[in-house]
């Protein structure tokens, strides 16, 4: 196989290709000189409507068609005040003050740049007011707004957090922990926490009342929210993901005064009572390389030993051939900040978590990520069904391959890793200059599909990772998503902290793919 690579600047427009071998048949006995190449070519375009999108990094999404929700994060208020946090200053006021943390929930659409908002403090109060019957509501109305509205004010750190682990399944978003001082309370410099909170909400109907539709029925007031607690998936910088019914939190912090990485991924299931509207979180099995009784019973020794001491990286969709040979959905670890016991060292090989493989994880120490893309950004990953090929994207972000004195720099290279499901060979590659910019996107950004993004299924379940062959039917460029949100930073040092330096993003990006087969590559 070859991998082949160019760049091309039009209009603002960047395009990588590489190329991929793809049998034109399953047939194991076919002739090698059947395979063809093809190549992906991949372009991300700058969106220049005449709208707004919510400048926000860190934050929770989801999406129904072509209708985002946004909220929690982080936001630039009057002052600039997101971007980079103060690398050399307390974690809490500082570093992360009160009035950058973002109080709106936002609904958006990217084609049309339609929106509408809604404070988190607004949301509550009418709710309360629905539940005191101000409007004529009837009585089995109050009664299920007042459960609802007294849930929300125990729990509204979920909509008031930066950096929470965020996975939606269908109508339903999944939140776990996050950062920030509690809402009681004036933040002070000794109450920021990481928090336990956890959440299940319906994405439409939350949609609804953001738009100002409170009408709700009894039934659909009893699932727009549950709100529940675990301290065992209390976490920040880390991943939410979902493969098939269960549910795992792969690696990041708990960040207090102190700090202790999760070393582990945990994978839990979710319940709820319906009559009590409470979500409960039970972890069924720790993914580590250290023991569930170390990782509870001395968590700053396995701090300083376990590999999976991980915050703030991309963690991709992915898939694998399990213990039966089965196709299967997994995702990967990939980088990550920061090795024990080394100034800012990042980590550049890669761990797989395999729940049903020989193993439940393996390491990858011949996949080099070159110090590249090693901080949270958009990624996507596409496969190749014929050659069993994974293509990751990592558009942006920071780490640039540089030594800096705080840490490697803001980067707009895109970096690409390859792996094959079969030979299990992995490499990684970039391209640099993939966003159209003399600033720098990508750091806490989010990759959100559109429609046109066909997904691999695996007995009758989609999973996230998209199917090349039925995605991509012509050589003709398909635009397959955005690229939204995140940390734009103008300058390449990430010790650019305070305003004018970096500041959160409402750049929103289109990303534009197209499958070709190489004519006369073998």
């Amino acid at each position: 196989m070859k991998l082949k690579t160019y760049c091309l600047l039009t209009n603002l427009t960047l395009a990588w290709l590489f190329t991929s071998c793809g049998n034109k048949n399953n047939d194991s006995n076919s002739n090698a000189d059947s395979a063809t190449l093809y190549s992906y070519s991949l372009s991300i375009e700058a969106v220049n409507e005449n709208y707004l999108a919510p400048a926000l990094q860190s934050f929770v999404h989801a999406s129904i068609q072509d209708d985002w929700l946004l909220f929690a994060g982080r936001t630039n208020g009057n002052d600039t005040l997101g971007g980079l946090h103060n690398l050399n200053a307390d974690y809490s006021l500082k570093s992360f003050p009160p009035k950058s943390f973002n109080p709106f929930i936002y609904t958006f659409n990217p084609k049309t740049g339609n929106q509408s908002f809604l404070n988190y403090s607004d949301m509550l109060s009418t709710i309360r007011s629905i539940a005191t019957g101000a409007n004529g509501e009837t009585e089995d109305i109050q009664a299920i707004s007042k459960k609802v509205g007294d849930l929300l004010a125990e729990h509204g750190r979920i909509f008031m957090c930066t950096n929470p682990q965020v996975v939606q399944s269908g109508d339903y978003l999944y939140v776990v922990g996050g950062y920030g001082p509690p809402l009681s309370e004036t933040p002070t410099k000794d109450n920021y926490t990481t928090s336990d909170e956890i959440a299940k909400i319906n994405v439409p109907l939350l949609m609804r009342i953001t738009n100002q539709d409170w009408n709700l029925t009894v039934t659909e007031w009893e699932d727009l929210f549950k709100f529940g607690n675990n301290a065992t998936l209390r976490a920040t910088g880390g991943e939410l993901k979902k493969l098939n019914d269960k549910f795992y939190l792969a690696a990041g912090h708990n960040f207090d005064t102190a700090q202790v990485y999760l070393n582990s991924v945990y994978e839990f299931n979710f319940s709820e009572d319906a009559s009590t509207l409470a979500l409960t979180a039970t972890v069924t099995d720790t993914i580590s390389d250290i023991s569930p009784a170390e990782l509870l019973n001395n968590p700053k020794k396995a701090d300083s030993t376990s590999v999976f001491r991980r915050r703030d990286l991309p963690i991709a969709a992915a898939l694998y051939l399990d213990k039966d040979n089965n196709l299967a959905p997994n995702f990967a670890l990939l980088g990550g900040v920061f090795k024990y016991g080394e100034t800012l060292a990042a980590w550049n090989d890669a761990i797989y978590i395999t729940p049903d493989g020989a193993e439940k994880y393996v390491i990858d120490t011949q996949y080099d990520q070159k110090n590249c893309n090693i901080y949270s950004c958009p990624d996507f990953v596409i496969y190749d069904s014929q050659s069993k090929d994974l293509h990751t994207f990592l558009p942006g972000g920071i780490g640039n391959g540089k030594p800096d004195a705080d840490l490697s720099g803001f980067t707009n290279t895109l970096g690409y890793a390859k792996y094959n499901l079969t030979t299990k060979a992995s490499s990684f590659d970039t391209l640099s200059n993939v966003y159209p910019s003399n600033y720098f996107y990508g750091a806490e950004a989010e990759f959100v599909p559109n429609s046109n993004a066909r997904y691999v299924t695996i007995n009758g379940m989609e999973t996230d990772v998209i199917d090349g062959e039925s995605t991509f039917n012509s050589s003709e460029p398909v635009h397959i998503g955005y690229i939204y949100g995140g940390i734009e930073s103008y300058e390449i040092s990430p010790s650019t902290f305070g305003s004018g330096k970096s500041g959160a993003s409402n750049k929103v990006w289109k990303v534009m793919v197209s499958r070709t087969p190489v004519q006369g590559e073998k």
